[in-house]
């Protein structure tokens, strides 16, 4: 059975004949009676009574009428939905928590200048969560910073570095290496993000461990621990740069530990983008915003 026998019977039932509803759906009136007999044969009841040229509903066919009325009723509105999404571009983008903030607006912001009538919906979470969502589809494309796993295609899409910082208040040196930075009260990522894999990773070389005092999942919870002078932030100098400029935060210089890191931008492999998508992955990748 297909969506042309419900459309049929409601026709017929509606118009109150078989002529009418040949006329109305454009069809030969024999191929409505064979529509609606193969109707009645597949689901073996019988939906009309024939008096003559008249076709009388019968209980089956009146009880069965509204079911088939609202059955074709959603199907006009899924088709009314799909017509209406080839015409309403629509982007699923999704951003690291660094590049969610520093890149993101304004790259959201280009892609709805550019494309007419895009609707841009944005998912800022941890680099592995962004990497799972690209991968399972949830997501058209994603940009983020550290490392990835390889599960996606991946292209090097820019940079930054880490750096630590606290209040102009805390006692902290003005530098110092892995081991120094290790024993002192740190405030920091939680397990599994971009920024805490790479400086666990830049410990780990050196045989130590962070300790933190506080973990957080956004960097603006670490900034106001910072600020609070209850330690010392790894952060993307990005972020904090504004802060050390108006002094309310300093820099500790950091030897030894390389926490320079790159941005990806990912998308699934083999994802066929629509038109507006392959527009706003170029303005992504050309970095024009």
């Amino acid at each position: 059975m297909t969506i042309r026998h419900l459309k049929t019977f409601a026709a017929v039932c509606e118009l109150g004949g078989i002529t009418r509803a040949a006329e109305q759906l454009c069809v030969a009136q024999p191929s409505v009676s064979q529509t609606i007999a193969e109707l009645e044969r597949y689901y073996g009841v019988q939906l009309f009574e024939r008096a003559g040229r008249r076709l009388i509903l019968t209980a089956d066919g009146e009880r069965l009428l509204p079911a088939a009325v609202e059955a074709v009723k959603a199907f006009d509105e899924f088709e009314d939905e799909v017509k209406s999404a080839r015409k309403r571009p629509v982007l699923r983008a999704g951003a690291s928590m660094t590049v969610g903030k520093i890149i993101m607006p304004r790259l959201a912001q280009e892609w709805k200048r550019r494309i007419e009538g895009l609707e841009c919906f944005v998912r800022v979470a941890s680099t592995s969560d962004i990497e799972r969502a690209v991968s399972g589809g949830e997501l058209d494309f994603g940009i983020v910073e550290g490392r990835v796993s390889g599960s996606a295609e991946a292209q090097k899409f820019g940079g930054d570095r880490l750096i630590a910082v606290c209040a102009p208040s805390f006692d902290a040196p003005e530098s110092t290496d892995a081991e120094g930075i290790s024993r002192q009260p740190l405030l920091l990522r939680e397990r599994g993000s971009a920024s805490r894999d790479l400086f666990d990773g830049e410990l780990a070389k050196h045989a130590l461990a962070a300790k933190p005092v506080t973990e957080a999942s956004t960097n603006d919870a670490l900034i106001a621990a910072a600020l609070q002078g209850l330690g010392i932030a790894v952060l993307p100098c990005d972020l904090v740069e504004k802060f050390i400029a108006d002094g309310r935060l300093k820099e500790v210089k950091l030897v030894g530990l390389d926490l320079e890191r790159m941005w990806f931008v990912l998308w699934r492999r083999g994802k066929k983008f629509t038109a507006a998508q392959r527009t706003a992955l170029d303005i992504c990748l050309s970095r024009a915003f």
